[in-house]
């Protein structure tokens, strides 16, 4: 689906304080929410979710990529900044989760491990605290002793994308030097697959309206290599617009073809077990994390936002992290990202980008 984020509409409530945030990241609530939200910890300061962007280089140039790569690694004092927030927010959290995002967080991968191994000291000094870390990676860099380090601080979670079998996939997922790389990107996924490693590792399989009947020997391939371990699941995407003119062009299914798609590549993977925990589906009753309150990401440059895919979007920058942990919010910001709250429509829970009202739009909503 293509990304609609000019549509005019009315946008009820934008400016009110009724749910908000302090700068802190915690939640202030000040009226009565669905309490359906609340059980599953949407709106809840038990939980804290950070998606961190280590460095916004990347050492591929995927085809339809929409990152500009502009923002290089991140500086010590942002560094500083996402620590003492850690400090401030964990004696009072039960669940801290920290997803690592970029750009390639491997590029950074000393910042990834200088993070995450005191996120993990937190958990010994706050013994209610359950951490968790994960990442978005292209695996290139992903040998087993990179995984193995990372997984001695948390990190345990993965998704991976892969385009297709090898001769699709190297037409798209590139190396910033024009190198292929499916081939490395395996090996290492081989490499976790003969560890006794505790991970898991989702593999997001990426397809289009031009390779989708292209897919079939990485599914087989699949089926033979990973099905066989639990640590392994897999997810089908089509590769969508995210507003890039790399991708301007690409073709793409409609919602319904999109679900047809899916769940005729699913079929084939899965057969009579579709049922599978390894199948993983996008539940009816999704909630996005930039809709969640107490979620937030916070780039390489220390700008914190709420949507990885609306990076260069002056809307997503709701605050600024300080280097004492506190981040200084922009009025007004925060408010149109959590409308799905307070109106618990399901398509703005899901993605609430889609009808993004402009700045002009908030102000003159207040």
């Amino acid at each position: 689906m293509m990304l609609n984020t000019n549509a005019k509409t009315d946008f009820p409530n934008l400016n009110n304080d009724s749910l908000t945030i302090n700068n802190t990241g915690e939640v202030l609530v000040r009226s009565n929410l669905d309490s359906n939200l609340v059980r599953r910890g949407i709106v809840s300061n038990r939980y804290f979710n950070l998606i961190i962007l280590p460095t916004e280089n990347c050492n591929f140039r995927c085809t339809y990529c929409y990152e500009d790569f502009a923002v290089g690694r991140m500086k010590s004092e942002t560094i500083l900044g996402i620590k003492a927030l850690l400090e401030r927010r964990c004696a009072d959290l039960s669940y801290l989760n920290i997803e690592w995002f970029g750009g390639e967080p491997l590029t950074a991968k000393d910042i990834v491990l200088e993070i995450s191994k005191y996120a993990s000291s937190l958990v010994y000094r706050y013994p209610q605290l359950r951490y968790l870390g994960s990442m978005t990676t292209n695996a290139y860099l992903l040998n087993y002793n990179t995984i193995t380090s990372l997984a001695n601080v948390g990190v345990r979670h993965y998704q991976i994308s892969l385009d297709g079998p090898r001769d699709v996939h190297n037409k798209s997922r590139i190396r910033a030097d024009g190198a292929s790389t499916f081939d490395r990107i395996w090996a290492n996924l081989l490499a976790i697959r003969d560890s006794s490693l505790s991970v898991s590792i989702l593999l997001r399989i990426h397809f289009s309206v031009d390779t989708f009947e292209l897919i079939d020997p990485l599914i087989e391939d699949i089926r033979r290599e990973f099905l066989d371990d639990s640590r392994f699941s897999v997810v089908f995407r089509p590769i969508e617009r995210f507003g890039s003119p790399k991708n301007a062009s690409l073709k793409i299914f409609s919602e319904t073809e999109k679900k047809e798609a899916v769940k005729s590549l699913q079929t084939k993977l899965f057969g009579e077990n579709f049922a599978s925990p390894q199948n993983l589906c996008e539940p009816d009753d999704y909630v996005c994390y930039a809709s969640r309150p107490n979620s937030l990401v916070i780039r390489s440059n220390g700008d914190v936002g709420k949507c990885t895919v609306a990076l260069y979007d002056e809307r997503n920058k709701i605050a600024s992290l300080q280097p004492d942990g506190t981040l200084k919010l922009i009025p007004g910001r925060l408010a149109p990202w959590l409308r799905g709250i307070e109106t618990l429509d399901p398509e703005t829970l899901g993605c609430p980008l889609v009808g993004l009202p402009s700045n002009n739009e908030v102000s003159s909503n207040s």
